[in-house]
């Protein structure tokens, strides 16, 4: 009887797949992401997401991973779509950080704490843990993340006699300083003309709340919500608020150093093109910068209000996993080798630029002879420093779509002489409202 026992497992042995030459059967993941993932190939190396799957495939020969792109809100829509229908597709996807919560109370994530150990979260940005993180458990992956700096323009330095800001975080300028160096430049740079041709500052994204949250911060209002995440009356119309934003409509009303009416969309194109003395945005403007004509420019650190805290933006896209994907198992293997991969991680900081959430950029930075020179220097004088210590994600609430849609609107209102408080109180009045749909 053994002898036939042995002898059947032996046919089995030979009519395997392995045996005979045949591929085992692949299991096929998908991922969901932006259309930039297929797009961002201007820096040297052309390193888009497909370069990142084949080397994730060939380390894992037994997984297939399908790609599905969508434009920046559309893709919003589609996970909506998908995920309100309880679909099992994506298995992977492209999570912008701020709506973690969100996608954690409605059942959108996967937790991760049997995943990810202590010592791989150690391998990431504080902030961009925080974001990942909701009711104490871990719902994704931190992959890019950002910083704010300030850039100037020197010629117009030069002009009104004002000396150049450091590139020194123990240095950095105050608001209040930097009001008064902007009205001294947009003086100077306007030659007394009535019509202000050159504006002395703006911020990159003028009426967002990833920019202006840093004001309120500094300022010592907090992030506008509760411990809760879901109560904003008291914490969206504190003292420290009030004062922010204050500050926010006197830039355009009372000083009137900052522009009414544009987007921001055009103020990056503003600055590189001499209309703005300085600008407060993302290290992502860098490139455009340095093709801009006859722009001479400078960098130091982000703003904060005197006898405040230091507090700067910081967030990007993390990584979620659907609970209801088929394959959770190769889902985390996908997700923690674009994360959590050093050698790609390196590769990828170097060929794209964006900042990245894994620590591992900070050996490139200290590695590479390309941040010796400005302007990529900034990243070793000011940036590390800043996502390591000052770094402060948006606000940690379920309701941060609405949030960041409604105070989108109360920042444009308050720029167009909206009184700072009474805007406050209302929205922080409808949020609460809305926060209502949230609660258990």
């Amino acid at each position: 009887m053994k002898y036939l026992v042995v002898g059947l497992l032996a046919v089995v042995f030979l009519l395997s797949p392995g045996v005979l030459g045949l591929a085992a059967e692949k299991v096929e993941i998908t991922f969901i992401g932006g259309t930039w993932r297929l797009e961002r190939g201007e820096l040297p190396g052309d390193f888009v997401v497909t370069r990142a799957i084949e080397r994730f495939e060939e380390a894992n020969p037994d997984i297939k991973v399908k790609v599905e792109t969508y434009p920046f809100r559309e893709l919003f829509q589609a996970l909506e779509v998908k995920f309100s229908a309880g679909s099992e597709v994506p298995d992977v996807y492209d999570l912008d950080s701020p709506l973690n919560a969100s996608y954690a109370v409605r059942g959108y994530s996967l937790p991760l704490d049997d995943y990810v150990t202590k010592e791989e979260l150690e391998r990431f940005y504080p902030a961009t843990v925080k974001a990942a993180t909701w009711d104490g458990k871990l719902y994704s992956l931190p992959w890019e993340n950002s910083t704010q700096v300030l850039f100037y323009n020197k010629a117009y330095f030069r002009k009104a006699g004002v000396p150049e800001p450091p590139m020194d975080v123990t240095q950095r300028l105050t608001w209040e300083e930097l009001v008064e160096i902007a009205q001294k430049v947009q003086t100077a740079a306007n030659e007394g003309k009535p019509t202000v041709e050159v504006w002395g500052f703006t911020f990159d994204q003028v009426s967002r709340l990833y920019q202006i949250q840093a004001l309120p911060e500094s300022a010592g209002g907090g992030s506008g919500v509760g411990p809760d995440g879901l109560t904003f009356t008291g914490y969206l119309n504190n003292e420290g608020w009030v004062k922010a934003m204050k500050f926010y409509y006197d830039l355009f009303n009372t000083w009137q150093i900052s522009p009414k009416g544009v987007t921001p969309d055009e103020t990056p194109l503003m600055f590189a093109g001499g209309k703005v003395a300085m600008f407060v945005g993302g290290t992502w403007n860098i490139p455009t910068f340095l093709n801009a004509k006859d722009l001479e420019w400078g960098m130091a650190p982000h703003p904060y209000f005197k006898g405040g805290e230091v507090m700067t933006p910081t967030g990007s896209w993390h990584l979620g996993i659907n609970p209801r994907s088929k394959h959770i198992e190769q889902a985390v293997r996908f997700a923690k080798f674009l994360a959590l991969n050093d050698d790609l991680m390196r590769d990828w900081f170097k060929a794209i630029g964006q900042l990245i959430a894994n620590k591992v950029m900070i050996d490139v930075i200290k590695e590479d002879p390309k941040y010796d020179e400005f302007p990529y220097n900034i990243y070793r004088e000011v940036v590390l420093y800043e996502l390591e210590n000052t770094a402060r994600p948006r606000p940690l609430t379920p309701a941060y779509l609405e949030m960041e849609d409604l105070m989108n609107k109360a920042f444009e209102d308050i720029r167009n002489g909206a009184d700072p408080k009474e805007t406050l109180d209302r929205y922080a009045a409808m949020l609460d409202r809305i926060a209502e749909k949230y609660k258990k």
